[in-house]
């Protein structure tokens, strides 16, 4: 049975998008070790299936950054058959890990710019050269099982210029509890908007953490959910929580959540996509103030239509 290391560092979306390559893996029987962030350690052994979890953020692979051929590092990377590293292999890092290992190699650097497929499709592109069976659709493992109590609304993502208006999801927030009880969710990016929300709705109903294993707690029991795109987008719509996901300046051809039970809107205007440096100089958001509250909920009723 051959050993496979993947290299994946960044941020919460990254890992999630990263699960079919994992997924795919492991369903032809390769044993998979994954090197990422030490946040998501605890998300990646609980919740996908994978043999083991290396800390990207550790001192024990920090003689690859620093381009130091440390005899401890080498003898660990000899178990290895396969080593899939999402780098540049111009990097310091990438550079040596190549003339240490010495089984096959694949490196596969996400520049967001130069991406033209589905992300997830882009991922996969390095095991084709494996001849086995793909998998596309990335899988979370909860308890699928546990009563629904309450819908969630994550208001924030990783960037503000990426963000529906606030004022709109409080407004599709007080239409839906009406009838369910709806909860905020806000992490170290909503910040600012915290003294938003706890002003308009009840303490009660504001969650707010920055633990993955959290906010997982909560997905368990999620009816529905409504965000941007973000990684905890990403993180529900893995879980198969039915979710409508909103889209302006980015492009969800590239980034959207992968999911059976997700619906994606976007208003696909001229300007959208644009690039990041644009995006903070735009005072219009054309793309994003052009969804409406009723837009939402239209598409959240046709989760409830789906066969």
């Amino acid at each position: 049975m051959e050993k496979v290391l993947i290299i994946r560092y960044g941020g919460l979306g990254d890992i999630i998008t990263t699960l079919p390559v994992i997924q795919s893996l492991k369903n032809n029987r390769y044993l998979v070790i994954i090197a990422s962030n030490n946040r998501y350690k605890k998300l990646c052994l609980k919740h996908m299936n994978i043999d083991g979890f290396i800390s990207v953020d550790s001192t024990f692979l920090l003689p690859l950054f620093s381009g130091e051929k440390e005899t401890n590092l080498i003898n660990f990377l000899k178990q290895f058959d396969i080593i899939i590293s999402y780098t540049d292999e111009k990097e310091v890092f990438s550079k040596t890990l190549k003339d240490i290992f010495k089984g096959r190699i694949f490196f596969h650097p996400v520049t967001p710019e130069k991406i033209k497929q589905h992300i997830i499709k882009y991922l996969l592109e390095p095991i084709k050269n494996l001849n086995i069976t793909i998998s596309e659709l990335p899988l979370l493992k909860v308890n699928p099982l546990s009563e629904k109590e309450f819908f969630i609304i994550h208001p924030g993502s990783g960037s503000p210029y990426k963000n529906w208006g606030k004022d709109k999801f409080l407004e599709v927030y007080k239409k839906l509890s009406i009838n369910i009880r709806g909860l905020i969710l806000l992490g170290y990016a909503e910040k600012e908007q915290r003294e938003f929300w706890y002003n308009n709705i009840p303490s009660s109903n504001i969650v707010e953490s920055e633990n993955i294993e959290k906010v997982l707690s909560y997905v368990e029991k999620t009816s529905f959910y409504i965000g941007n795109d973000s990684g905890i987008s990403h993180l529900f719509s893995a879980a198969d929580i039915p979710s409508v996901v909103i889209f302006g300046p980015t492009s969800p051809y590239i980034w959207s959540p992968s999911g059976k039970n997700v619906r994606i809107i976007y208003s696909n205007i001229a300007c959208s996509p644009c690039i990041p440096a644009k995006r903070k100089l735009c005072n219009d958001k054309i793309c994003l103030k052009s969804i409406s509250v009723e837009d939402v909920l239209n598409e959240l009723e046709m989760l409830w239509k789906k066969p």
